[in-house]
């Protein structure tokens, strides 16, 4: 008899855990189809008439980038030849050796803005300015700093040279390469972005 009931109970215990799984994984599923899941591509569609209504509005004089959907607008060249932008040897996550991009330390004034109503969002146009490495920038940034290419290696920069001391660029750049669709600080999520920025060093 006591090992009956004990069968019996163990036998409903498992029928409750089995009913409460079913259920959680049933709402689990409905979640998810009710969720949208983001699409970064159909988002940067999105955004492009946005942005070029924005420019023509405001800077009727900046150059597509068709590949990346940057909007860009060199307003002083810069001192030629103040930076060398160099292909070096690096170790991958697999310890492999492979060519890489260095990337530098810059200094830089600049202001950014939201297109969505030109508020000003973040500045430094102090006397030093502010100084970062280069890839811990968003990649709107990275893209106006390095080069299209150099040699046999292509990296997609917006200017064949790169930016240089002394180089002042506007850009109005896509979320997909600012920050994407997280919110930061005064940033909504998926916000085309605007930036001028001056160099005022590179090592």
């Amino acid at each position: 008899m006591i090992l009956s009931l004990f069968c019996y109970f163990r036998a409903m215990n498992f029928i409750k855990q089995l009913f409460c799984l079913t259920i959680t994984i049933s709402l689990f599923a409905a979640c998810t189809k009710e969720s949208n899941v983001f699409d970064p591509i159909a988002q940067f569609e999105s955004e492009k008439p946005i942005i070029k209504s924005y420019v023509n509005s405001n800077y009727p004089e900046m150059t597509l980038n068709d590949t990346t959907g940057i909007w860009f607008e060199i307003i002083e060249d810069g001192m030629p030849n103040s930076y060398e932008y160099k292909v070096v040897d690096t170790t991958n996550m697999y310890g492999q050796t492979v060519k890489a991009l260095r990337m530098p330390t810059i200094t830089v004034r600049y202001t950014g803005k939201l297109i969505s109503d030109n508020s000003v969002f973040d500045s430094n146009t102090t006397t030093d300015g502010l100084t970062s490495k280069l890839n811990n920038l968003i990649g709107a940034w990275q893209l106006a700093f390095i080069p299209k290419d150099i040699g046999e290696y292509k990296f997609g920069g917006l200017t064949p040279t790169g930016l240089q001391i002394g180089s002042k660029i506007r850009i109005v750049t896509p979320s997909y390469y600012g920050y994407g669709a997280s919110q930061q600080g005064k940033i909504p999520a998926n916000s085309p972005l605007f930036f001028e920025i001056e160099v005022v060093n590179i090592k």
